[in-house]
């Protein structure tokens, strides 16, 4: 398997939008405008033909560059996809001469926290309070009401 990741292009988006977790929030078509308004890079994970999951950059939130909204599919995972989304991801920050990227995550995420870890971002010791989050991070009823921030260095060779 190889996995090739790139800018998404209104060519995907049909089959983007047949395999996003929540169609009734619309966000691959919020992701893909975001991407052509330039606030954001919308980038998509391949195996061939097969898409595995996206992710964002945003470039103006308030914790800019902050990767977010990373979603491998169920069937996709456990194949490199997310990290080669997110390293996607931080060579398009670096490009644009950011020294460093931010995410938020629910401490939850038993499957997202150890990834997130083992690309080299570390928790900051702030938090994101979030009382209604546009997709819910844990599979059980018991997500977080706050994300913890991570930051991972750009500069580190």
């Amino acid at each position: 398997m190889t996995v090739t990741v790139r800018r998404a292009t209104d060519a995907d988006l049909a089959v983007l939008r047949e395999h996003q977790a929540r169609p009734d929030l619309n966000l691959v078509d919020a992701h893909f405008k975001g991407q052509e308004d330039g606030s954001l890079i919308f980038a998509v994970a391949f195996d061939g033909d097969e898409p595995l999951g996206t992710a964002v950059l945003d470039t103006e939130s308030e914790l800019a560059p902050e990767l977010r909204n990373m979603y491998v599919y169920p069937s996709a995972r456990r194949r490199g996809a997310g990290r080669a989304l997110t390293s996607f991801l931080e060579n398009e920050a670096r490009a644009q001469g950011h020294t460093a990227v931010f995410l938020a995550v629910d401490p939850n995420n038993e499957k997202a926290v150890p990834l997130y870890v083992s690309l080299e971002y570390h928790p900051t010791g702030e938090h994101i309070f979030n009382e209604d989050p546009e997709v819910p991070q844990v599979e059980d009823d018991q997500p977080s009401q706050h994300y913890a921030v991570y930051k991972k260095s750009l500069t580190a060779l």
